[in-house]
């Protein structure tokens, strides 16, 4: 069988960021001159007795207004320029005074327009003598501003995790996490060596392809693995190191395991300084089944690099792959099954084969390892687009970016049905004026057969309106050409408000944006593939994390120096939903490194936070059921504290017979680790697809919506040395009735857990 990497193509990666960057305020108890954490201390800004050109109203003799009363600013204006003399006269002053006093410090920028002032590097200087010169009014540290990265870290509350640990930086320490991907590229930063060491002397591992003179390449003390699995190799002598263009799969992956803490991203010339993987202190195997261009990896390659990420003693696995359904005699499934039973937590996306129910494929299906569905981030970085006073973002992706300026729209409805947004998908009206833009619908066809669309019909770029709730994604080319025109995408709901609205013409800002703190987190990704898993019906995913808008390193590029611009994208798929799990599994073995791949398996999902709601209907707050979000969406802290396990983590009856006498029953094992009895409430609540809602809540016996009853008892007390919990399903119940939601046990303070069930009723 061959397996593929579940990264979005349709979606491709977005290789542009913020141009808006969020200050970080320093302590109440620290001013601006006191080294911390949230200030450069080997660079000052200095501001210097005088108005900048903004402000300047005539005060010093001889200098005229620089702006009229209530005005702007003309910088070419004869007053400007003429102060703009007096300010270079006085930072040529203070550059002297520099030279005399204290020569080691450099000015690195000048600032005349909204400061009168200068940048200076330090170079090892006190900066309390800047202030001796009388020209200086005050001086201050370089205060750091951050973006929110990709805010994924947010989303799945590691911040807590990374504390109990010592540290965000090291964060996963003493924890392997093999890579069965595409391969890393070791020499990307954000894998940097410096601060780590091998495990033991018996370390780095490789194979022939990697190794030169009996010594490892393509490793260093982060990267401690260079293997490569296809079975063709002695023709084509590939090694572990990921091909150009084609193998950014596997570095994007291992970046959001276990990429470095504030490494910078550059990428479209825009500095991002908030990096991190989830677990930046773990080490990382690269076990490359995708060597060269290979596109599709066979299971025997695979299970070979399974084979030898066990025997080399790797703690966790990631696989971000999957192919189709492969029946019981699932080999790799079982493998990786085998994998758990040795002691490794395996990890692995369900792939992006959704919407819809059995899309999961080989080896999510897998009952004991985490099989990860996507959710949505809270962020994108895209064009400011303004209409009506109101400016939302439009994401670039491989079609040029449309112009700054002011365009006129046109909203194009579909014509049969006389509803909704057209397509594109055959053709359009022709353009009314020589500047405007297209509002369409995505869905049906490609981007490329819109933009075509759009092409023929004399318009200036494509607007197109993202068809699932969250924010816009980038757009791939399908390859075919007529397709170079400016397009972008826009989020549904601000597509519909665009819509509404219809204005006359739409104004596009200059260069780029960060979009952080949408609102649109925590919605299933339209592509996420959901169970029941064929003829064994079992509940999986196991849990969901971010998947959508995900931000890492990519392969190297040729030019300019390694992590520079072009060697970082956004990258969408239940791919980038996996390493997540991954890596917070990497923190979970770092704080608690007895626990089996079962505890840790249990901490995630039976604690996750129940948020994702449905990409097509987000209206209501738990819009989807356990078939699509398992136990919710991650919650790394959360999980760290767990003291509780269940084994299994869901009640997956299955299908059941309407036609018993007698009623049907599952059983979860719970383990303490506390070593004190835990007693918790018992309660349940029913998933109802049909109205994209959940009922209420209910006790134990109780009936639920008179079409069935599921029992369990309540409340229960779990001894130090563990027990059973049993939930029974009526019997006699209609063929065809679908039984499914969380049963809830809620504990002292914040000691709460919960677990999916699900059955059907068939003849």
């Amino acid at each position: 069988m061959r397996y593929r990497r579940t990264i979005l193509a349709a979606l491709a990666a977005l290789a542009l960021t913020a141009s808006n960057v969020l200050a970080v305020a320093p302590p109440a108890s620290m001013d601006a001159t006191t080294a911390g954490p949230d200030l450069d201390t080997s660079s000052a800004i200095v501001v210097l007795k005088g108005d900048p050109l903004s402000t300047y109203d005539g005060r010093i003799r001889g200098y005229e207004k620089t702006r009229p009363d209530r005005g702007k600013l003309n910088p070419n204006s004869a007053a400007a320029k003429k102060y703009l003399g007096y300010l270079k006269l006085q930072h040529n002053e203070f550059q002297r005074w520099l030279q005399r006093n204290v020569p080691s410090a450099k000015i690195t920028s000048e600032y005349f327009t909204v400061l009168n002032a200068v940048a200076v590097k330090l170079n090892g200087v006190a900066i309390g003598r800047l202030r001796e010169n009388a020209d200086v009014v005050t001086v201050e540290y370089n205060a750091l501003y951050r973006p929110d990265m990709s805010e994924s870290y947010k989303l799945i509350n590691a911040e807590g995790a990374w504390t109990a640990a010592g540290g965000r930086d090291g964060a996963g320490a003493g924890v392997k996490v093999g890579v069965i991907d595409s391969g890393i590229d070791p020499s990307h930063p954000f894998f940097n060596p410096a601060g780590f060491s091998y495990p033991d002397t018996s370390w780095p591992k490789c194979d022939a392809a990697d190794s030169s003179g009996g010594s490892c390449t393509n490793v260093s003390e982060k990267v401690i693995v260079a293997r490569v699995f296809y079975n063709k190799n002695n023709q084509t002598d590939y090694d572990a190191l990921p091909f150009p263009e084609v193998g950014d799969h596997g570095t994007h992956v291992a970046g959001t395991i276990a990429g470095l803490t504030w490494v910078d991203a550059v990428v479209e010339g825009v500095t991002i300084d908030d990096m991190s993987g989830v677990a930046p202190g773990a080490w990382l195997g690269n076990y490359n089944v995708f060597p060269g261009e290979v596109e599709s990896a066979r299971s025997e390659d695979i299970l070979n690099a399974v084979e030898a990420a066990v025997a080399d003693g790797m703690d966790v696995l990631n696989l971000s792959l999957g192919g189709g359904y492969r029946g019981n005699n699932d080999l790799l499934a079982k493998g990786l099954d085998t994998a758990v039973a040795a002691g490794v937590v395996v990890v692995t996306s369900a792939g992006n084969e959704g919407p819809g129910p059995f899309t999961i494929g080989s080896p999510g299906r897998a009952r004991d390892i985490i099989t990860v569905g996507a959710s949505t981030n809270q962020h994108f970085v895209g064009q400011p687009l303004t209409y009506d006073s109101t400016t939302i973002g439009v994401a670039v992706g491989e079609f040029p970016a449309l112009p700054s300026g002011i365009f006129d729209l046109y909203v194009s409805v579909a014509t049969a049905p006389a509803t909704g947004l057209n397509n594109a998908c055959t053709s359009l009206p022709a353009a009314t004026t020589t500047n405007q833009v297209v509002l369409v619908t995505r869905g049906v066809c490609t981007f490329s057969t819109k933009v075509r669309s759009a092409v023929s019909a004399g318009y200036d770029g494509v607007i197109v309106r993202n068809n699932v709730m969250g924010d816009p994604v980038a757009m791939s080319k399908d390859g075919l050409g007529g397709d170079n025109l400016p397009a972008v995408m826009v989020g549904k709901a601000e597509g519909d408000t665009l819509t509404g609205a219809s204005p006359a013409s739409v104004t596009v800002g200059s260069g780029f944006t960060e979009f952080s703190g949408t609102g649109n987190e925590d919605i299933l990704a339209g592509f996420s593939s959901q169970g029941p898993t064929f003829v064994d019906y079992s509940i999986k995913p196991d849990l969901t994390s971010v998947g959508v808008n995900v931000l890492s390193s990519t392969v190297c590029d040729d030019v300019g120096t390694c992590g520079d611009d072009g060697d970082w994208a956004f990258f969408q798929g239940t791919s980038m939903s996996s390493p997540h799990v991954a890596g917070s599994a990497a923190v979970l073995l770092h704080l608690n490194p007895t626990w089996s791949p079962a505890q840790v398996k249990s901490s995630l999902v039976n604690i996750a936070d129940m948020v994702v709601k449905n990409a097509f209907n987000a209206d209501p707050a738990l819009a989807v059921g356990p078939m699509a979000q398992g136990g919710g969406r991650e919650n790394l802290t959360a999980a760290s504290g767990a003291t509780i396990a269940f084994n299994p983590v869901s009640a997956s009856f299955g299908r059941i017979s309407g036609s018993r006498v007698n009623p049907t029953t599952f059983t979860l094992t719970l383990s303490n680790s506390t070593g004190s009895p835990q007693t918790f409430t018992v309660a349940a609540t029913r998933f109802t697809p049909s109205t994209n809602a959940t009922l209420n809540v209910f006790g134990a016996g109780t009936t639920v919506s008179g079409d069935a009853r599921i029992t369990f008892p309540s409340p229960i007390t779990v001894p130090a040395g563990g027990t059973t919990l049993t939930v029974t399903i009526d019997a006699g119940l209609p063929n065809g009735t679908v039984v499914q939601g969380w049963i809830t046990l809620d504990g002292a303070g914040d000691n709460d857990y919960h677990f999916a069930y699900w059955a059907e009723v068939a003849p």
